[in-house]
């Protein structure tokens, strides 16, 4: 049968199962919150200064049975430098412990933690825009997803794509798997770039540990892709944190992504809402080049 027929049971479903709690006050609430970041480079005698990110988010919520999620995003270099709609969502709690989430997301395909500036690599081949209907269950440390989507680059015009993810998660450890039936719309009419990711972060004292591996079943030039990314996090107090960051790829040079990148960031806050990061990384090209970045970063959050 067709996934849309069991997209339809799974909703009609969902909003005639007896309620499980009792209908909460119709109560309104709107949060606008943003940031800015402004960052210094330096590369191989090169240095520059940039507006890198400002965004802003705005949330709205009736009580706890819907509740609607804008984000605009600027990035440098990205949509010709123009204010993009990043995200904008409408999620309905029609049961305890059950959410149902439609619109334009990032589905939850991979982790991607990281305390560093730099994003992980495993980000940049993984993550994945998309506009979406994605159902959610969690019960205690336990949660799971599943979501459909239709990718425009692989010649079907049919609600035909979708993605699961299985997690779990205490104060200390978390720990999850998802996948996905196209990576970033890296498929097309003749090849289907399934993708598969697994993650875990554990703290101990003072110490986060982060890991996560991400693999592409096969994109246009026939390779299979990966990446891992490891990182090692100290909080020093005082809000200040001290990363270090191991990335590599594999089969990944046609989507200009480095064979590795290594690198160590600081960040501590100046004032309230302000904070300051400064990040060193060096990365190795597939054709063994390197180059060094170091950042910093003023950021303001609100």
């Amino acid at each position: 049968m067709k996934i849309s027929f069991y997209v339809s049971l799974l909703v009609l479903a969902t909003f005639t199962l007896p309620a499980m709690a009792e209908e909460p006050k119709k109560t309104s609430n709107t949060t606008i919150s943003g940031v800015a970041e402004v960052e210094a480079g330096f590369s191989d005698g090169n240095s520059d200064i940039s507006l890198a990110t400002v965004e802003v988010g705005i949330d709205h919520s009736m009580g706890e049975k819907a509740e609607a999620h804008l984000l605009f995003l600027y990035q440098e270099g990205e949509n010709d430098d123009n204010i993009a709609v990043d995200e904008a969502t409408i999620t309905l709690h029609p049961h305890k412990n059950i959410s149902i989430t439609a619109g334009r997301m990032y589905v939850p395909f991979g982790q991607f933690d990281s305390n560093m500036l730099s994003d992980p690599l495993t980000l940049e081949l993984g993550e994945s825009q998309e506009e979406a209907l994605q159902f959610g269950l969690s019960s205690g440390h336990f949660s799971s997803s599943f979501y459909l989507f239709k990718d425009d680059a692989d010649g079907s015009e049919k609600i035909d794509d979708y993605g699961l993810t299985v997690g779990y998660e205490t104060d200390a450890f978390s720990t999850g798997a998802s996948y996905i039936t196209d990576v970033n719309d890296q498929s097309d009419s003749t090849h289907s770039a399934k993708g598969f990711s697994v993650h875990a972060k554990g703290t101990i004292g003072r110490a986060t540990l982060i890991a996560e591996q991400l693999n592409v079943n096969k994109i246009a030039n026939g390779k299979k892709p990966q990446a891992t990314h490891l990182e090692l996090g100290i909080d020093l107090g005082a809000e200040r944190m001290l990363a270090f960051s191991l990335n590599k790829t594999k089969n990944a040079n046609a989507l200009d992504l480095p064979k590795n990148a290594s690198g160590i960031a600081y960040s501590m806050p100046l004032y309230d809402n302000v904070g300051l990061t400064a990040e060193v990384m060096k990365t190795k090209a597939y054709d063994n080049s390197t180059d060094t970045t170091t950042t910093v970063q003023l950021s303001y959050e609100f």
